[in-house]
C-alpha cells in the first residue's frame, strides 16, 4: 500500500504502523482531496500547500529579524544576554530540533511520504511543521516581548508598541503550526499523523528551551521599560503640575 511504513527489524513491535494510524491518514487525505479540489486539492505542487509550507522558512526568519534588532537596541550591559538567547534559539533549532528530525527521528520510523514519485526523504515527523511550531512561538513569547520592552526602554520619549494580548499570540501560534501542518498535507509531502507529531515534538522542544531563552539579562529588560515608563509619567505629571502652578500662581 502506498505510504505504508516500511519498518526495519528495530522497530518491528509497534502494531499501530499499517492499521488505525495509516487508516486515518488515508481518510484525512482523502477528505482534503475533496474539499480542496478548487484550490489544486493533494498534490506536490498544490499552490496553497506550497504557501502555507513557507511559513515555517518565513517564521525563521522574521525571528532572525527581530533577534538582531533586539541586539541593536539593548543598552551594553545587557547585549551578552541577548546573544545568549539568540544563540540558544538558533542552536536549539539548528543543531537538535533539525538532526533530531532528519538524521535521528525520520531514519529509525522510516515512514515512506504519501508522494513518492517528488518527496524522497522519509516522512515521519514534519521538520517543516516541528520548526513552524518550534520558531514561531519563540518569536512570539520571548523575542517580540523583549523587543518592545528593548525599544520602550531605548525611545522612552516616542509612543510604545503594545503586543497583542497573550491569548492572541497563542492562537497567531497555534494558527502558524496548524497552517504549516495542513499546507504540508496539501502538498502531499506528509501525513496527517506526521505533522501532529510535527508539531508535539516542536512545542515540547519549545516548552524545554524557554527557561534557558530568558536569562537573568533579559529579565533586567523588563524592569528598564518599566522604569523607563515611570520616568515618562513622573515627567508628564512634573509638567502638567508645573503647567497649573504657572497659570494660578498669581491669583
Amino acid at each position: 500500500m502506498m505510504g505504508a511504513i516500511a519498518r526495519p527489524p528495530a522497530l518491528a513491535m509497534i502494531p499501530w504502523a499499517h492499521l488505525e494510524v495509516q487508516a486515518m491518514d488515508d481518510s484525512v487525505r482523502t477528505f482534503a482531496a475533496q474539499h480542496f479540489a478548487l484550490a489544486g486539492g493533494v498534490a506536490h505542487d498544490s499552490l496553497p500547500g506550497l504557501l502555507l509550507s513557507s511559513l515555517a522558512p518565513i517564521a525563521l526568519l522574521a525571528a532572525a529579524g527581530a533577534s538582531a534588532a533586539l541586539i541593536a537596541n539593548v543598552p551594553e550591559q545587557q547585549r551578552g544576554g541577548v546573544v545568549r538567547c539568540s544563540g540558544v534559539l538558533f542552536g536549539v533549532h539548528t543543531l537538535l530540533l533539525l538532526p533530531l528530525v532528519e538524521l535521528g527521528i525520520k531514519p529509525a520510523v522510516h515512514r515512506l511520504r504519501p508522494d513518492v514519485l517528488h518527496h524522497h526523504s522519509f516522512s515521519f515527523p514534519s521538520g517543516h511543521t516541528t520548526s513552524a511550531t518550534y520558531v514561531s512561538g519563540a518569536l512570539l513569547f520571548v523575542l517580540l516581548p523583549r523587543l518592545v520592552d528593548a525599544l520602550a526602554a531605548a525611545r522612552p520619549n516616542s509612543p510604545r508598541l503594545v503586543l497583542p494580548p497573550r491569548p492572541a499570540l497563542v492562537g497567531l501560534w497555534l494558527a502558524t503550526s496548524l497552517g504549516t501542518a495542513l499546507g504540508r498535507v496539501l502538498a502531499d509531502a506528509h501525513w496527517f499523523t506526521d505533522t501532529v507529531a510535527g508539531a508535539l515534538l516542536g512545542a515540547v522542544l519549545l516548552g524545554a528551551s524557554l527557561p534557558l531563552l530568558e536569562p537573568g539579562e533579559l529579565a533586567d529588560a523588563h524592569a528598564s521599560a518599566s522604569e523607563a515608563d515611570l520616568q515618562g509619567q513622573a515627567s508628564t505629571a512634573a509638567s502638567s503640575d508645573g503647567k497649573e502652578n504657572h497659570v494660578s500662581g498669581p491669583f
